[in-house]
């Protein structure tokens, strides 16, 4: 029998075709792997842990009402919108020693400890923890939706009064440690200077 030789269009089909049938497979596997961690799903534990799932979510509704979080935190984002505007940026690069091309969209991951420090440590003391919870990590590092998508309009615009006052403290200092220092004592927020060996 006569091999006959495939055209390069054929060639590249075929290859698509295996490329499907390979992620097919990969995937089949990802999901046997997955499912074959949970032995029984309808095993006491699998239940137990259903159950302590549950009370928790109801323990936070709860908390919630409690401590009022519903003035500050709401349960699901609104629609995005600009909040921070390039000057905060901008002074926290100034601040740091950060070359400041024009705009920031990429910052260090440390910007986001700054801004929690800095902005959202101004709210009470269980409003940052409710907001990872409602506002969590869908990759390390990552957050689907910001955190002020998740404050009130209310809460939003003292958002907006902090991070005027932080930047108006921030053009009056030279470098990171003393704006801290400054804005921190200032607004009673707890603050941590690095120990240097």
């Amino acid at each position: 029998m006569k091999k006959t030789k495939l055209s390069s269009e054929e060639q590249h089909r075929l290859h698509l075709l295996q490329e499907e049938k390979n992620q097919e497979l990969i995937k089949r596997f990802i999901l046997d792997e997955a499912e074959s961690k949970v032995t029984d799903i309808f095993s006491d534990s699998e239940l137990d842990h259903e159950l302590d799932k549950r009370k928790l979510l109801d323990t936070l509704d709860q908390y919630w009402r409690i401590k009022n979080l519903d003035q500050d935190v709401q349960q699901s984002p609104s629609d995005y919108e600009k909040i921070y505007p390039q000057e905060f940026y901008k002074e926290i690069f100034r601040l740091n020693g950060w070359k400041y091309e024009g705009s920031i969209s990429q910052k260090p991951w440390i910007v986001g400890k700054y801004t929690n420090e800095i902005i959202y440590y101004r709210f009470s003391a269980e409003v940052l923890p409710f907001l990872r919870i409602v506002n969590p990590y869908f990759i390390p590092g990552k957050r689907k939706n910001k955190h002020h998508q998740y404050l009130t309009p209310g809460a939003r615009v003292e958002l907006q009064r902090f991070i005027e006052e932080s930047i108006n403290v921030m053009k009056q200092c030279s470098d990171w440690n003393e704006f801290r220092i400054k804005y921190c004592n200032k607004y009673n927020v707890p603050y941590q200077l690095k120990i240097i060996f």
